[in-house]
């Protein structure tokens, strides 16, 4: 019952959302803006999201492998693109994290949290990877282009957040990783103490593991980077296919904070929560209102509902699938 109310809320939430922008943006203009939609430029768009699904699959194999789960390339971008899926049915832009995870624990008899783990580890590195290009390109922005950074309303807050936000990830994980602060902190007795004592610890013992595979988790985070820049050379290519005059290093800034923004599970596969927020960026970089909620949508046909067929249809054709009947 619990959970229902829970479902309810964000279901409302999510359409109060959807409500609100429509009623901001001319229903047939933002109709027109995405039929007039430069077809090569999103037919990019779809090979830069191809592309990112491959690394994507490539980083999670790594991590995976280093958790000593038996998940190579093809099984990882299978899963992935069922994930892709999922995204459509569940909360936030990261729901299908959880099919991903769901999936890679059958028929395993040990490891299995090390494999759940994995999906949890492999999306937080992705977004740390995506904010830390958004944080390098705001500071070279405001370095490069003083007067233009101040004139666009609010950006200096907004790079205060991500200083703050980076800096206080990589403390919080380097004193997880340390020995020292481990011990001080008596955090092996702090976690023998914890309620739930049948799963605490296995989360615990999966989590640690990655403090001896610290080559995994850098070539992981290296893999982010060219990964991230093909999203955001998606949404640059899509953007600019609805009219958008914004340039890529505005894009670098904008994609990675909605996206984040949109990984939070308010609403379902996070709709309203993006087009909120990129109709509201792309207005202070100097577009329209319309040009960003026409992106916005454009972005999630192309990379939810596209991508999210094509894992449908692996997804019906898995064995996943028929051990379940």
């Amino acid at each position: 019952m619990k959970l229902n109310g829970i479902t309810l809320v964000k279901l409302a939430v999510g359409g109060l959302l959807v409500y609100f922008i429509l009623e901001q943006v001319n229903i047939d203009q933002l109709i027109v803006i995405i039929q007039s939609a430069d077809r090569a430029s999103l037919f990019i768009a779809f090979f830069c999201w191809l592309g990112l699904s491959f690394l994507g699959a490539f980083r999670w194999a790594l991590l995976a492998k280093a958790a000593k789960v038996p998940v190579n390339f093809l099984r990882s971008l299978q899963l992935l693109f069922i994930g892709f899926f999922f995204n459509n049915f569940m909360f936030g832009s990261t729901g299908g994290d959880v099919m991903r995870a769901y999936l890679v624990t059958q028929n395993l008899t040990e490891n299995r949290w090390r494999a759940a783990i994995s999906v949890i580890v492999d999306r937080v590195i992705g977004l740390f990877a995506l904010l830390s290009i958004a944080f390098v390109v705001l500071i070279a922005f405001s370095l490069f282009d003083e007067e233009a950074f101040s004139q666009i309303p609010g950006i200096a807050s907004v790079r205060k957040f991500l200083l703050i936000s980076i800096l206080a990830f990589v403390v919080l994980v380097c004193a997880y990783l340390s020995s020292r602060v481990r011990k001080a902190l008596k955090l092996e007795v702090l976690v023998s103490k914890m309620p739930g004592q049948k799963t605490i610890p296995k989360i615990h013992d999966a989590i640690s593991l990655y403090r001896n595979q610290l080559s995994s988790v850098l070539g992981a985070f290296l893999v982010s980077i060219p990964l991230q820049f093909l999203g955001i050379a998606c949404f640059f290519f899509i953007a600019e296919a609805v009219g958008s005059s914004l340039s890529f290093r505005d894009q670098a800034i904008i994609f990675p904070l909605v996206q984040t923004a949109s990984a939070v599970p308010i609403a379902p596969a996070g709709w309203g929560v993006g087009e909120q927020l990129y109709g509201w960026f792309f207005q202070r970089f100097g577009d329209s209102l319309a040009i960003g909620v026409a992106a916005s949508i454009v972005f999630r046909i192309l990379s939810q509902i596209c991508f999210g067929v094509i894992g449908g249809i692996i997804w019906m054709l898995s064995s996943d699938r028929q051990a379940k009947k």
